[in-house]
Formats: C-alpha cells, structure tokens, sequence
C-alpha cells in the first residue's frame, strides 16, 4: 500500500500519531467546507510550526521517490521560468527549471498535484516533466526574481536580435534602446542584490550574466549571442574605451545611476575565445566605508589596531588573497587619520573609493608613474600618513619601510595567507631582516566570512564533522549563541546577508624583533603569536561562529588551520 505524508513524519519522529491524527481531523473539517480553499496537510504543519518547509519537501521526496533540490545553489534562467503564465506559477508553486533533451526539469512545492503538472504539460506541449522537490518559500523567491528582472531585461532581450549599439549610440533615443534598457536592468538589479562584481561572460550557448553576492557567484540570466557585441560596446562606451579595440584587455570607470543613487564601477574587458568578456566591479562609496569598530575586530584587536595608528611613525601592514577586504580595512584606518592636522596622501592601483580630506594618486605603470615612483615624490609632499596600496616588490617595500622610520605612518597590503607569512615575505623580497623588525609596527591579516541573514537566522548546532574539523569540544556549544540563516526571500534562500571580517595580527615586540634578527623564520613568528596569546584566523572564525556572527560551515571554509600550532 502506498504511504502517505503523515506516514512518512511519523516514521522519521517529526509528528507524533496524536499529533497527526489532531492535524488530519482538522484538515477534513477545513476541507469539508465548500467554500474554503482546499487544506493541504504539508502548510498546515509548516503553519504550526509543528516542521520545517525542509523536512516536509524531505518527506515528500522521500514519499515520491523524487529529488529534494536546494534552489539557492541552483541557476535559474528567468526566460525559463517564464515558460509558464505567472498566474499559473504562482498558484501551484512550480518552477520551470530548465528545458532538457528528455522533458522539462520543474521544480513543485507539491508534487502530488498531478492537475496542476498536466496543466504544465498542456502550456507547454512537453509531454515529459522530470519532477524534482522545493521549499514554497524558494520557488517563491525565484519567481519573483524571474519576472521582477525579465520584465525588463528579457522584453529588450527580444529586440536585440540584430540591434547594434553602434548605430543606437548616434540617435537620440540612445537610452531608449534594447541594450541600454536591459544593462539598466541589471545593473540596478545587481546594485539592489547588494552584488560587488557583474560577470558578462560569452559561452557557446549565449552570453552568461552572473553576480558577485557576499563573495559568492551566483548564475542571474542568459541571453541570446546576439546581444554580446552590443552589451560589450554599451559598457565600454560607458567607461571611455575603445569600442573598436576587441583584440587587448580594457580598464575603465564609469558613474551608474540606481534608484536616485550614483556609484562608481570599474569596467574591465577580456578577449576570450567566443566574444569578450566585462566584468563590472560595483565600487563602494565613500559613505558606505564601515569605522573600525563595525569592521568585525575583537576589543583587544580593535584596542590593539586604535594604539598603533596612534603613533607618528612605523609601518603597518594588512594582510589577505584578494578579496578578503583589505582596501575596506586600509579606508575604515585612514577615515580615523583625516584630521585638520594630519597630511594624509595615498597611492593606489586603482583608487576604489574617492575620501575627503586626503590626496589620493593614481599610479600608472604605463606612464612610468610606479608605487617606487610615487613614494619618493610624496616624501617630498610634507606627509604625516602614507597608504601604499600594495608592496609588489623590493624597491616599494624598501622605500615604504625606510619612510616609516623616517617620521612617516606607513599603511598598506601584502599578498600572504598568514599575519606571519607577511613578515617573511619581506625578507624574501631581499629586505634585512633588521630594517624590517625597526620598521614594522602591527601585522594584521584578515578573512571575510558571511553573516547570518537577520531575517531568517535560527539557533542551530553544526555536525559532528564540521566540530570535528575545526577542533570544537561540542560542550562549547552550551554557552554559545550560534545561529544560522534558513533561507528567505531577502537572502536569495541562501541563508547569509552581508559579510564581517576575522582578524589574526601580532605586534613586534623588542624581544621579537631581537629574535627575529636572530633567526628571521615564520616558526620565530608563531611562537611569538602564542606568547602574545594571538588568536589565529581559524580561532577567530571559530569565535565569530559561537558569537553568532558567522556559522561554523563558513568558518571552515574560509580560514586554514595554522600547521605551527598543531
């Protein structure tokens, strides 16, 4: 005999049989009325809290021997979605996935409403539907991500079968044309998903949009070939690039207007081998940059950093791979610098973010205008504080260290996994290792890890090999406050909303500088980290995790073990 839901959460100890023989006498009664719309039993547990839309689409699948899907890692192509009426959709709470060479793949909050999947079939003229399961809450999302974008994206979409923006780029209803209204759309979709970087990629198949959300990837639309050369030509008429150019790389900025609001993007293009690729870098704005209290650092950490910045003279130096908020970390510093008193100039390739109060050059190896160039005509600039936006190689690092010990406070960034590793760099490029122990003040290396969406965060214990991994005595978890996102509309199902930093650092110690002299090493460096009783980064996500500012997962998969403290 076929089993049914209630049979299925009993088994798996999510009801009890009192509990289910309550729910199923309420929902006769409920479905008994005429004109009442027809209960189903998997809301009515959701609405009582009684389970989660998660383990209900698991009991479903279960019950079906179907798929359980989690949208929030699946790419779904609006123009898709949008092979059935919206009405249609929405009622019955089913996605169009995908078109594939046996069927349609679609995703149902409720599979076993067969009326609902024939009427799919009969829109649609596809005979076979692969049938796969999803929370309502998601497919609610996606849908409402489908049409919200493709009601304007994918109507210019249409009309650019043959359209040029070369041509459209002479009239005078130039922002009226396909291209412009659906870069219009994206890119102000792409502002509003809070997205830092729009991927325009070229494939076999059509031109892939993807968005940069909390450092994450995720697929938005794709769009007809046809459409590339036109986008490509629109951005770099944005940014002031040559739209005759296709066979070099391309850097450019441009000013993006969203709801009221301008921000500025640097454009970059890339031949590949079907068209050229533009990925758009959404700059933050000098209102947005965070103080240093609100960057994620502990009070010893934030006491520590606060101290150092204090000084008239030494080196400073934040640590990270790419992406891992540095610049944001460099801005929150500087912002506590500018004062009437201070002479604040600063050198970056390329300057993301126009500050008030300060002197920020460009520099332009093209031109000759190098970092090594640039520190020695700002130290004849009468400077208090100096940011270096990057140490690359031996003569800017020699040149920043020499201006710290020479009455200047020196920021700026290295390249390294480690607050240790930072150090050795240095020597590595050839630097003494006594001019860099006079020099170096406070070492900082940093990780962003993504934050719990507010709106759906819950109390939550990881697994056991998730502790596992990170060393965690499970008994830690009784006093923790750990929380985790469980998808909602506002996240895009996945769980996180924003990002905070984890901070690893040390300062050098006259002893540590004695010793490492000595013996200029990274085991010198670690051991002095432990003296200093310095939490390592996977300490600190472990921390940031209990606190409930990031979930273990995340932790894990963001910081590295330290191998000198094993």
């Amino acid at each position: 005999m076929r089993r049914r839901l209630g049979e299925v959460l009993v088994a798996r100890n999510v009801l009890t049989e009192v509990v289910l023989d309550e729910l199923l006498a309420e929902q006769a009664a409920a479905n008994s009325m005429a004109s009442a719309p027809r209960q189903r039993l998997g809301q009515m547990i959701v609405e009582k809290e009684l389970a989660s839309e998660a383990e209900i689409a698991d009991a479903l699948a279960d019950l079906l021997a179907l798929d359980v899907v989690d949208l929030a890692s699946e790419p779904v192509d609006p123009t898709t979605a949008r092979m059935i009426p919206r009405a249609m959709a929405e009622r019955f709470q089913l996605l169009v996935l995908a078109k594939e060479s046996t069927g349609l793949r679609v995703a149902a909050a409720d599979p076993t409403n067969v009326l609902a999947l024939d009427d799919v079939r009969i829109h649609t003229r596809e005979r076979s539907l692969h049938v796969v399961v999803a929370t309502p809450t998601q497919i609610r999302s996606h849908l409402a991500r489908a049409w919200s974008l493709a009601d304007d994206a994918a109507d210019a979409v249409h009309l650019l079968a043959v359209d040029s923006i070369d041509d459209a780029a002479d009239s005078d209803d130039v922002d009226q044309t396909p291209t412009v209204r659906l870069l219009d759309a994206l890119l102000g979709d792409a502002v509003r998903a809070h997205a830092s970087d729009v991927h325009v990629e070229p494939q076999r198949e059509g031109i892939r949009i993807r968005y940069r959300i909390d450092g994450v990837l995720r697929d938005v639309l794709t769009v007809p070939r046809s459409a590339g050369p036109g986008m490509v030509s629109r951005l770099k008429i944005m940014s002031g690039l040559d739209i005759a150019e296709r066979r070099v790389p391309q850097d450019g900025r441009a000013r993006v207007s969203v709801d009221d609001h301008t921000l500025d993007a640097r454009v970059s293009t890339l031949p590949a081998l079907h068209g050229e690729k533009v990925v758009v870098r959404l700059l933050t704005i000098a209102q947005q940059i965070p103080d240093l209290p609100e960057l994620g650092l502990q009070p010893e950490q934030l006491a520590t950093v606060e101290s150092t910045l204090a000084k008239p003279q030494g080196l400073v130096l934040i640590t990270g791979p790419t992406g891992s908020g540095k610049t944001n970390t460099l801005y929150a510093a500087i912002n506590q610098l500018v004062t009437p008193e201070r002479n604040v100039v600063t050198l970056e390739d390329p300057i993301e973010v126009q500050l008030g109060g300060i002197t920020q050059v460009q520099v332009n190896e093209r031109t000759g205008m190098t970092f090594a160039r640039g520190i020695r005509a700002v130290l004849r600039q009468d400077p208090d504080v100096v940011l270096v936006g990057e140490i690359r190689d031996k003569e800017t690092a020699e040149l920043a260290l020499r201006a710290s010990l020479t009455g200047h406070l020196v920021l700026s960034t290295l390249h390294t996994n480690s607050a240790a590793q930072a150090v050795t760099r240095l020597t590595d490029m050839g630097i003494a290792p006594y001019l860099v122990t006079s020099s170096l003040e406070l070492v900082v290396a940093q990780r962003l890890v993504r934050t719990p969406c507010p709106l759906c965060a819950a109390p939550y214990e990881p697994g056991e090999e998730v502790l596992e991994s990170l060393d965690i005595d499970p008994r830690q978890l009784q006093h923790a406050t750990a929380t985790a996102g469980q998808g909602c509309v506002e996240c895009g199902e996945s769980g996180y909303r924003g990002r905070t930093g984890v901070f690893e650092m040390f300062q050098m110690t006259q002893a540590l500088r004695r010793d490492f002299v000595a013996d200029p090493s990274e085991f010198v460096l670690a051991n002095a980290m432990t003296t200093q009783r310095q939490p390592s980064l996977r300490d600190a996500g472990v921390t940031a995790a209990l606190q409930g500012r990031t979930t273990f997962e995340e932790a894990l998969r963001v910081t590295h073990a330290d191998a000198y403290r094993d």
